[in-house]
């Protein structure tokens, strides 16, 4: 693999400019002004990380693999778990910010989408979750192919998976994980943050178990063997002390003649060689020094941009939505009015308690990682030993477990117009229920063990924080140009809790927090909650308005190019099942623009699957 530093746009402009002579002295033609390659992938996220690595497998085809970001390679800040909020809003983001969001009292929220090799595994909290078997079954139904459920996707799972057990656990905690659901020969590590017997942070475990027995939520093993529901230890893309990401885990000392990545390189649009037909082969994009490169592809153009920049190409492209096209002055290469729709995302919130020593002098006193973010006597010993040995506390994130619930089958939400009618407007693949069947969680609650809260932390005292997200939105909003100025961010709007279940769940998950924190085992801490006084019985008006001023958009958004059936009415999606656009030839997607609908957890597991499995199908379907 030759990976091209900042400078080779001008190395390039250079050969394109000098005459090569031969030995004989005669004068050879000027190098052709557009590359060609078998593969050309644009974005170096999962998908095209994925993609680089399994498509350069074969020694004769070439792949080209743009990456708009920087390299970040040596970036410790990258490679570090514990600071992972220190790369949102840094060079390595592409510092987004949605729409205004009505539902959100207006407010303009950023969203992160990481820009460097590895994409938003390079910028993300390292959180792994498969999701329920229920949401590959649907997924499944959907596309009527068995080969995406639960039990077609462990293939995949176990290509991606090179789980590290936890060492020397305290004895008094129950089993951490359960090994069957696991491989250990995968290319990205997936770990537990479970501390050691003498690591400082014991002291949340029995707090956290405590409370949820006491309010009836169940220990679950492993929640990611495809019945996430319960308190579980929460599992990451953490190895050896470092981020996994998708580059480190799949590319990162690959050393391929037929593989190059080139970075800071930015696609503006896709097109065809000639003028006439539908086979888009082309690739144009800007370097460094905003001179404008093309390259070809002589088998496919694969689009792993991301769920903002794949469509926002596509559109750019002259293939989108006519109506946007033509407002936006672009020419109408094709009228997909799928694109940049259906957007879906997750809609999160955080709450902070402060805690102190304990009532109870046999309760051991709480040492949060609050120390590690305010004080550098404390943070600079740790990063020495990470620099050292890749040990200590920055070796982990604050987050250690992960809770996932559901709404009672008796509440009220079940008999609202907008749940029981959608059962009604899909095929075998949709009813009533948002989580599918009743393994899937509707929401989720990620404890840390630090300051938790949009709010900047005060700078001292002890906390915790519960993080909620709801995991099976119903809510649907578009990623489209902007239309004044189509080279400028695309707007991005998730319409946040446009649905009645949207604020159902996510009021039902704050009320169950409010009584899981006020189990007897955290009131022991003299736990003080820092935020407006909310309690289980306030009322809707008031835990909405709560919400309204404190949620967040989310950062696991998909569907704005989505896979459907290849039986699927004309314009409802935009990717064939082989992934290729429909409609078009030589053009692919395979990044979360495509997945059909929200995964039921964090997005990234998906995306590696949804990734290795791509490879297999475009290998197949290019192996003459």
């Amino acid at each position: 693999m030759v990976l091209l530093p900042r400078h080779y746009a001008l190395l390039l402009t250079l050969s394109r400019i000098l005459l090569d002579t031969s030995v004989s002295g005669a004068v050879l033609p000027r190098q052709s002004s557009v590359e060609v390659f078998d593969y050309v992938i644009v974005g170096a996220g999962i998908g095209g990380s994925v993609l680089a690595r399994r498509l350069s497998d074969d020694a004769r085809v070439s792949v080209l693999l743009l990456e708009a970001g920087l390299s970040g390679e040596a970036d410790e800040t990258i490679q570090i778990p514990y600071v992972y909020e220190r790369l949102f809003q840094s060079k390595y983001d592409y510092n987004y910010t949605l729409t205004p969001q009505p539902n959100l009292d207006g407010r303009i929220l950023t969203y992160f989408r990481g820009k460097a090799l590895g994409g938003s595994t390079s910028i993300n909290g390292v959180t792994y979750t498969k999701g329920p078997a229920s949401y590959w079954d649907k997924f499944a139904a959907y596309m009527g192919d068995d080969s995406w459920s639960w039990a077609g996707v462990q293939q995949y799972f176990a290509k991606i998976e090179a789980f590290e057990p936890p060492t020397s656990p305290p004895s008094s905690f129950p089993p951490l994980f359960n090994s069957s659901a696991h491989s250990s020969h995968g290319q990205i590590s997936i770990s537990l943050n479970a501390p050691a017997s003498s690591s400082n942070s014991t002291w949340i475990v029995p707090p956290i178990m405590s409370a949820a027995h006491e309010i009836g939520i169940p220990y679950n093993t492993d929640g990611n063997s495809g019945t996430p529901l319960g308190v579980s230890w929460q599992q990451f893309t953490i190895g050896n002390g470092t981020r996994s990401s998708a580059w480190t885990g799949y590319l990162a000392g690959v050393r391929r003649d037929n593989l190059e990545v080139r970075v800071e390189s930015t696609a503006t649009r896709v097109r065809r060689s000639h003028g006439a037909g539908v086979r888009y082969d082309v690739v144009e994009y800007t370097d460094a020094f905003g001179e404008t490169i093309t390259v070809q592809a002589t088998k496919d153009v694969i689009l792993t941009a991301g769920v903002v920049d794949t469509p926002a190409l596509l559109m750019r492209s002259g293939l989108g939505p006519a109506c946007v096209l033509e407002a936006a002055g672009i020419p109408v290469e094709m009228d997909i009015p799928a694109v940049g729709q259906n957007f879906v995302e997750h809609i999160g919130l955080p709450m902070t308690w402060s805690v102190s020593s304990p009532t109870n002098t046999s309760l051991t006193e709480p040492i949060t990682d609050d120390a590690l973010d305010n004080d550098l006597p404390v943070y600079n010993p740790e990063l020495a030993k990470w620099r050292e040995s890749r040990t200590g506390r920055l070796t982990q994130t604050s987050l250690s477990h992960i809770i996932f619930g559901r709404v009672p089958e008796n509440a009220t939400i079940w008999q609202d117009d907008e749940i029981s009618s959608r059962a009604n407007n899909g095929g075998s693949w949709m009813n009533s229920d948002p989580a599918w069947r009743s393994d899937g969680p509707h929401y989720e609650q990620i404890v840390s063990n630090k300051w938790t809260s949009l709010v900047p932390s005060p700078g001292s005292g002890r906390h915790v924080g519960v993080t909620h997200f709801v995991t099976c939105p119903t809510s649907v909003g578009s990623i489209t140009l902007n239309t004044t100025h189509p080279m400028a961010q695309p707007l991005i709007n998730p319409n946040s809790l446009n649905t009645t279940w949207d604020r159902f769940v996510l009021r039902h998950a704050i009320r169950n927090t409010l009584r899981y924190m006020n189990a007897s085992a955290w009131r022991a801490y003299n736990i003080t909650p820092m935020f407006e006084r909310l309690t289980e019985q306030s009322g809707d008006e008031e835990v909405d308005a709560f919400i309204r001023a404190n949620a967040f958009g989310g950062a696991h958004g998909v569907s704005t190019a989505r896979m459907g059936p290849a039986s699927s009415p004309p314009g409802s999606d935009v990717v064939r099942p082989d992934f290729r656009v429909k409609g078009v030839e030589g053009l692919r997607i395979v990044d979360a623009s495509a997945v059909p609908f929200m995964p039921n957890g964090h997005s990234m597991a998906v995306l590696y699957v949804v990734a290795e499995k791509a490879a297999d199908i475009i290998r197949s379907g290019n192996a003459a």
